[in-house]
């Protein structure tokens, strides 16, 4: 019997690290809170709303996140198409966790985003300017709260800091140029959370 306790106790020993290296290293789908970029002088929004998060140790993981639009106008009568655009936006993050208590991860997460849109004016006289191209660029850095609430399911809320880059410009000759840099605060109200579930 005393046997067995110890080759009990030996095996709970060197499978405890591996239980705990397994469970810092997985991932899942998933979306946190986020503001999407909205392009100007297109009409153009899009959230990066379809991602993913992987946990590589307990304490560092990385996001990955995309969100598209598109959009075609169409007025009449007869119906016609006035307008059409598409859009796109990725986001990149690098979760850290800082802090763990009970089912509570505190998180700093610098992240960076890239989006592109274009808008066509079909209605637009031949040879005038008749498309919109946008692109952003973001850098962030967040803290994020994120809940356990069951096991492999979690809800988040994040609120932080960006610089953004915005720059648009027309297809006329030359072209029209249109920029914008600053900074923003990122958050919204508490009713707005991400969550994650980890599949793997």
């Amino acid at each position: 019997m005393k046997k067995l306790l110890i080759a009990a106790a030996a095996v709970t020993l060197l499978l405890g690290p591996v239980a705990a290296h397994a469970q810092g290293n997985m991932g899942g789908l998933g979306f946190r809170t986020l503001d999407g970029p909205s392009f100007a002088g297109t009409s153009l929004g899009t959230s990066p709303a379809i991602g993913i998060r992987q946990w590589f140790s307990p304490n560092m993981g990385v996001d990955v996140a995309v969100g598209i639009t598109t959009i075609s106008v169409e007025s009449g009568p007869p119906l016609t198409t006035t307008d059409e655009g598409t859009g796109f936006v990725v986001d990149l993050g690098v979760p850290f966790s800082a802090k763990k208590w009970g089912n509570v991860n505190f998180i700093v997460r610098p992240g960076f985003q890239y989006g592109r849109s274009k808008l066509e004016d079909k209605t637009a006289p031949l040879g005038s300017p008749n498309e919109i191209t946008s692109t952003l660029i973001s850098v962030s850095g967040e803290l994020e709260v994120e809940y356990m609430f069951v096991d492999k399911v979690s809800i988040s809320a994040s609120h932080g800091i960006a610089y953004n880059s915005l720059k648009s410009h027309d297809n006329d000759t030359p072209e029209n140029e249109f920029n914008i840099t600053g900074f923003d605060t990122r958050g919204d109200n508490f009713t707005q959370l991400g969550f994650h579930v980890y599949l793997w």
